[in-house]
């Protein structure tokens, strides 16, 4: 570490020990830092130490399981409090196989409720409207719903709670934020430059499960929160933040379809001070703005570390590396350092998000 130590030559100027002036010293900062939070050394490490258990043995186990219910069973045992065996199964297959509640629950000896159950009156047609409306109107209410099945179907007369219920649990509609596309994604000429993509290299050896690393960069800040919120009806919904304005940071992530490669931060630049004699302080002079933003160097940065990185593991070599179209992205330093360094690089065509995996987390 070098110290610098500054006086004032009795005229009014801080000079250093040489004489220069204190503002016409500048300090050595990377305007493209990054700071590394997960390699994919670091991945693997941390992976290796809870290994994941195989699926077969897990279904072998969740069937034995579910065997031994079904002969205790059998054997006149009925069950008022279930034991840790059946919630297991029940879970197991309710939520990991995906199954629906009545089927899971037969499978974990767990009794449905079925006493007094009114003949549905909603059927399959009534779903199949109802999917086919939402598709058509995305931003429709439940009332709307309950106006479009008693205009389509003769003697129809269910309330919103009941239709409500119907869309959550049988025709699986939730509401979700809405996620705004602008119109020229889905345009003819962009749909041709996606399919003629996908038509060019699904014959190559391109595997995105194999030899794909998928990277993309994305922004956050302190007062990002949840857009939903609860409060009296009638009142607004207010939620605190620490600040109006608030300083945003951006993620650079590279991910394959078995490994977190390289996840780095970039944090905005600080006004750097010298403090001088009498606790005066100077701002630094800038000798060229600094952009506030996530530029071509910061990426150029990010790639050039995951290339590092991948290079400690020889089975990546040759790999693709997918990345948008993005104008930080597409730079011929890019494109020709991935390539001096044994891989390949890929850019996807325009407002294809669905084909970087990256994307849809």
């Amino acid at each position: 570490m070098s110290n610098n130590f500054f006086y004032e030559d009795g005229q009014g100027k801080i000079v250093d020990e040489e004489g220069n002036e204190a503002m016409d010293i500048e300090e050595n900062i990377d305007p493209y830092n990054l700071g590394t939070l997960m390699t994919l050394t670091q991945y693997r490490s941390c992976r290796d130490r809870f290994p994941t258990e195989p699926t077969e043995e897990l279904d072998t186990r969740m069937e034995e399981a579910s065997e031994e219910l079904v002969t205790e069973t059998a054997k006149g045992r009925k069950y008022t409090v279930y034991t840790d065996k059946h919630k297991a199964v029940f879970w197991y297959f309710n939520r990991v196989k995906l199954w629906k509640a009545a089927p899971a629950a037969r499978k974990a000896q767990v009794e449905t409720n079925k006493v007094n159950r009114k003949q549905q009156q909603l059927q399959e047609e009534h779903k199949q409207h109802l999917i086919e409306f939402f598709d058509e109107y995305p931003q429709a209410t439940r009332q709307n719903a309950v106006d479009s099945l008693t205009e389509s179907f003769q003697n129809f007369n269910l309330k919103t709670t009941s239709v409500g219920n119907f869309i959550l649990h049988e025709c699986n509609l939730t509401v979700k934020r809405v996620t705004l596309h602008p119109l020229s994604r889905n345009s003819s000429h962009n749909l041709e430059k996606r399919y003629d993509w996908v038509k060019k290299y699904i014959n190559t050896d391109m595997t995105y499960l194999q030899n794909c690393v998928f990277v993309d960069e994305t922004g956050f800040n302190i007062n990002m929160r949840q857009p939903y919120a609860c409060s009296i009806s009638g009142m607004p919904a207010i939620v605190e933040t620490p600040t109006t304005r608030a300083i945003s940071h951006t993620i650079l992530g590279a991910i394959s379809a078995n490994d977190i490669i390289a996840i780095e931060i970039r944090e905005p630049m600080k006004s750097k001070k010298l403090k001088v004699h009498g606790s005066k302080k100077r701002n630094q002079p800038q000798v060229k703005k600094s952009h506030k933003g996530t530029v071509t160097g910061h990426y150029i940065k990010f790639i050039s570390k995951t290339l590092d990185e991948m290079d400690k593991f020889p089975e990546m070599s040759n790999y693709y590396i997918i990345m948008d179209n993005a104008l930080i992205h597409t730079s011929h330093d890019i494109t020709r350092m991935i390539e001096t360094r044994g891989y390949r690089a890929l850019y996807l065509p325009p407002y294809s998000p669905e084909l970087n995996p990256i994307e849809n987390f």
